[in-house]
């Protein structure tokens, strides 16, 4: 985990400084003027070798710009003693705004899992259900929530079935396990484990953020086989990302495109990149009028990869058996 890269520019009140810390595929942003509210933001990389290449590239620019660098901050270390629990519930509690100490209680049936219910009857689309698969005597989790839509405590126990056996797996170095379910959740089949710098469930609390988890049921065509860090962040975060809270959830299958579409309405990308399905149906009505020698792939979650012409353009239904199964 690399130390904050800090540089300034001006003298007194005029005084800004810019700031950038790489770590792993992200690179983090903060800038401002001196004494006042600081700016931020995280850019994802598709991999390391991007990330230092965009690192670099912005210092370059802040360079150019008269800016000096000058000893940065270090990164932000936790405390190994921090509790997951406490540290979530004393950083909610907010009197003056008449929010009270939330409660993580026991789950029946299951050791060292806890929920919060964060239900309000008058706003029923923001409540929602917190859980914590504790680990490491409380210092470490796996959380996940659950819409109160569609929270179900019978689904829940078959999804914390699997979750509590392979809770080690988000802390074992990778960035993520897509894994088949014991027992199918509802309609879902496998589970997603994001570790705790993909699933960034604890990035408000900097004692614990290296240190809480994140899972949630998935369907086996949302996330790709052999999907890297960068593809899964997309996924999960980007334009038209998993609502992965809402257990009731018609299925979003992986669309990952690239194009080179001619004519009035020219288009193109030659890498490929995680879209929507809306673009996708735009795509396909541009390539029906293209000029020759226009092209779309469409890989599917298996890793298979679809090229589509002006005179090969498949049915509907052969293309949802593509996206849903893969084939």
């Amino acid at each position: 985990m690399a130390d904050w890269r800090r540089f300034e520019r001006g003298e007194g009140d005029e005084r800004e400084f810019w700031q950038i810390r790489q770590e792993g595929i992200r690179c983090f942003l903060s800038w401002g003027r001196e004494g006042g509210r600081p700016t931020g933001s995280t850019t994802v990389a598709l991999d390391e070798q991007h990330a230092r290449t965009h690192t670099e590239k912005k210092i370059r620019e802040r360079l150019r710009k008269g800016f000096v660098e000058v000893p940065g901050p270090p990164a932000p270390a936790g405390d190994p003693d921090a509790l997951v629990v406490d540290t979530i519930a004393d950083a909610q509690t907010k009197p003056a705004f008449g929010l009270a100490r939330p409660q993580y209680l026991p789950v029946d049936g299951f050791a060292d899992v806890v929920c919060h219910a964060n239900v309000w009857p008058d706003a029923p689309h923001g409540s929602f259900h917190h859980y914590l698969v504790l680990s490491d005597g409380g210092r470490r989790a796996v959380g996940f929530n659950v819409r109160e839509s569609s929270h179900c405590a019978d689904l829940v126990a078959a999804f914390l079935e699997t979750i509590v056996t392979r809770r080690d797996l988000a802390f074992d170095g990778r960035s993520h396990h897509k894994i088949a379910l014991a027992r199918p959740v509802g309609p879902f089949s496998h589970a997603l484990v994001c570790s705790p710098a993909l699933g960034g469930a604890a990035a408000a609390y900097p004692a614990i953020r290296y240190r809480v988890a994140t899972a949630f049921p998935i369907h086996d065509c949302e996330i790709g086989d052999a999907d890297t860090e960068g593809f899964v962040d997309a996924r999960i975060r980007g334009h038209g990302a998993l609502p992965y809270s809402d257990w009731a959830r018609e299925p979003r299958p992986v669309v990952d495109l690239r194009f080179d579409v001619q004519g009035p309405r020219a288009v193109r990308d030659r890498t490929f990149k995680v879209y929507p399905r809306f673009r996708l149906d735009d795509l396909l009505r541009d390539l029906a009028d293209a000029a020759p020698g226009s092209w779309l792939e469409l890989r599917g979650f298996r890793g298979a990869v679809r090229r589509l012409t002006p005179t090969d353009l498949p049915g509907a239904g052969a293309l949802d058996r593509f996206l849903f199964e893969g084939v």
